[in-house]
């Protein structure tokens, strides 16, 4: 598939922003000197040992677009209570793309992405993704409780499957967010019912001089295998989906309105590594990483 760099900058925010954004989201890299890396190598007459430190990160490894092809008379207002005259067109179906974030694997460990990449194109899944595909026959598709964002059923913002544009509601933000998390879970497995190309890396890989531990397959409510940076319509620090939001006037998705109907967020995963010496290696590590994240 070839997109023409107009079409593909129309999928990208300003990549100033981006920068910006990434320079201030400390919440989103979460840096942490995670272990240490010693190198060995031992002759009869000694031995060497380097060490290295082991560093452990979020890269932004792509960004999320989710458009409403229905048009912005289809997205409700969260903060409306009422329901005289409502279109009660909660049910909606959106479209998404996802490509490589301008600044994947640029603050020191490597990434699976590229730059600017397709990983998902809805357009290109049609079959899977406007009707269900094999997905319908996942139990997660049937089974209330499998597979759902948030906390089901008291905190329930919507489930992972089937992994299509539809999703069932009220509030534009989380609709849009319910439907980002389908394809962070599609992009980070392989051999799935869809048309797309997999960020799921090896576990263990050597790059640019750093041996890297890749993160698994991207879990909801969590973010053992990465988080999400909201940053249209407004830039926002990392956050998980599925937030319990119950006594909260305003909703989540107050204030998160888009008046043209689309979303982009950063899929930000977590990456540790350290340069290669030669030698046998030893690794120990300090802490686990990343520090463990869960909805409420």
């Amino acid at each position: 598939m070839k997109i023409r760099p107009c079409r593909m900058a129309s999928y990208i925010v300003a990549t100033a922003a981006l920068l910006i954004g990434a320079a201030l989201a400390d919440d989103c890299i979460h840096l942490r000197l995670v272990g240490i890396c010693i190198w060995i190598i031992c002759t009869p007459f000694g031995c060497d040992i380097d060490v290295t430190p082991k560093i452990g990160h979020f890269n932004p490894d792509v960004l999320v677009k989710v458009t409403n092809p229905q048009g912005v008379e289809r997205v409700e207002d969260p903060q409306r209570s009422d329901t005289y005259n409502r279109n009660h067109n909660n049910l909606i179906q959106q479209d998404a793309v996802a490509v490589g974030h301008p600044l994947t694997g640029r603050i020191y460990c490597p990434s699976n992405t590229s730059a600017g990449s397709p990983y998902f194109v809805s357009n290109l899944d049609k079959p899977s993704w406007r009707w269900g595909g094999l997905d319908a026959l996942n139990p997660a598709s049937w089974v209330p409780g499998l597979r759902e964002i948030g906390h089901w059923p008291l905190n329930y913002w919507g489930h992972v499957y089937p992994r299509t544009g539809w999703t069932m509601q009220a509030e534009a933000p989380k609709a849009a967010a319910v439907v980002a998390q389908r394809v962070g879970d599609i992009i980070t497995r392989d051999g799935q019912p869809h048309v797309y190309r997999s960020i799921l890396g090896p576990s263990l890989f050597v790059d640019d001089q750093k041996l890297t531990w890749s993160p698994s397959s991207l879990i909801e409510n969590s973010n053992e295998a990465g988080w999400w940076q909201p940053t249209e319509p407004k830039l926002e620090q990392c956050l998980l989906f599925g937030v319990n939001d119950v006594l909260d006037s305003r909703g989540w998705g107050g204030g998160r309105v888009a008046e043209d109907g689309a979303y982009i967020h950063a899929l930000w995963r977590p990456y540790t590594c350290c340069e290669v010496k030669d030698g046998v290696l030893i690794v120990i590590d300090f802490m686990p990483y990343p520090s463990p994240i869960v909805t409420n």
